[in-house]
């Protein structure tokens, strides 16, 4: 989606609009979860560096069904020197 989904996906902390709510509350429905979020849930390492803004966040996701997290159980983001996008492992 490349937008933060949580607060603490931003390092300007700017409250959560509606889209991103919205969004939210659809995954929720859908009973998708970010996995990285669900496992780290008050980390704050980010994804992308906005040079233009002077900052940081986590808007690359990786989603699963709620009912199969436990398959899940380790996760990491490996920095990436030549972009401005990090990745998300599983």
């Amino acid at each position: 989606f490349s937008t933060p989904l949580t607060v603490l996906d931003r390092s300007s902390r700017q409250n959560t609009n509606k889209d991103i709510w919205d969004l939210n509350s659809t995954l929720d429905q859908m009973d998708l979860t970010d996995i990285y979020r669900t496992l780290h849930p008050t980390k704050t390492e980010y994804t992308f560096f906005s040079s233009a803004d002077g900052t940081y966040s986590k808007i690359d996701h990786i989603l699963s069904h709620k009912a199969i997290l436990n398959k899940f159980y380790k996760t990491k983001i490996i920095p990436n020197m030549l972009s401005e996008h990090n990745a998300v492992k599983i």
